[in-house]
């Protein structure tokens, strides 16, 4: 279902102006995924990216895994051949991990995002470069105080409203304070597990504060 028609109407009637394209890296025991299957899921992506730049919104380009370090050769693969193919299109960010675990920043998650970056760095020298920050997305205050040499570099922030509050955002504002870049490319309206109520008044209060900060996000 993830097509050209499908990114068609989320610009025409969704008014979207990103679209995040999830890149399946390991997958269940049917055996889908990047890992198992390169080429066929290389195709998925490429459709949406397509799409995007045809319908002239960004796309966010993840590598939709909880643990990439195991995958780094796989994910230079990747951002390699994504970076020769779109490098030269603005509208394209590259997310090179998704939702890291509880992992160390410094020893785990910053060499791998270092190897990552520089493979797309090579084909695209200026396009935003997203990395993920420990504990599915949340420490940024930990990457902070570590960050990655280069520019266009930001990091990834994600909150569910019935489950992470203020404190989440105290971690972000320290970690702007810290001069990082923040991009929230996933949130939602529930609990983190995605069941129960819509918190309205949490969900407006991460609006009002992404929007302070003019902070880009992705529902």
């Amino acid at each position: 279902y993830y097509n050209a028609n499908c990114v068609k109407t989320l610009q025409e009637d969704w008014k979207c102006t990103v679209v995040r394209a999830a890149m399946g890296v390991k997958g269940n025991k049917s055996g889908w995924g990047y890992i198992k299957e390169p080429e066929k899921e290389l195709e998925k992506i490429k459709a949406v990216v397509d799409a995007c730049i045809d319908q002239g919104i960004y796309v966010i380009i993840d590598w939709h895994d909880h643990h990439a370090e195991y995958h780094q050769k796989e994910a230079v693969e990747f951002f390699t051949e994504m970076s020769k193919l779109y490098g030269e299109y603005p509208n394209v960010i590259y997310e090179i991990y998704n939702e890291p675990l509880q992992v160390s920043w410094d020893e785990i998650l910053k060499p791998y995002c270092v190897a990552v970056v520089e493979a797309i760095r090579k084909n695209d020298p200026d396009n935003i470069i997203i990395c993920g920050t420990p504990n599915w997305s949340q420490k940024v205050n930990e990457a902070s105080l570590n960050p990655i040499e280069g520019n266009n570099i930001a990091y990834a922030l994600h909150f569910y409203a019935g489950t992470h509050k203020e404190w989440l955002m105290d971690m972000g504002e320290t970690a702007m304070n810290n001069g990082i870049c923040l991009f929230v490319t996933e949130y939602g309206t529930t609990e983190a597990n995605g069941d129960g109520l819509v918190f309205h008044k949490e969900t407006q209060k991460w609006f009002d504060w992404m929007n302070k900060y003019h902070i880009g996000h992705c529902n």
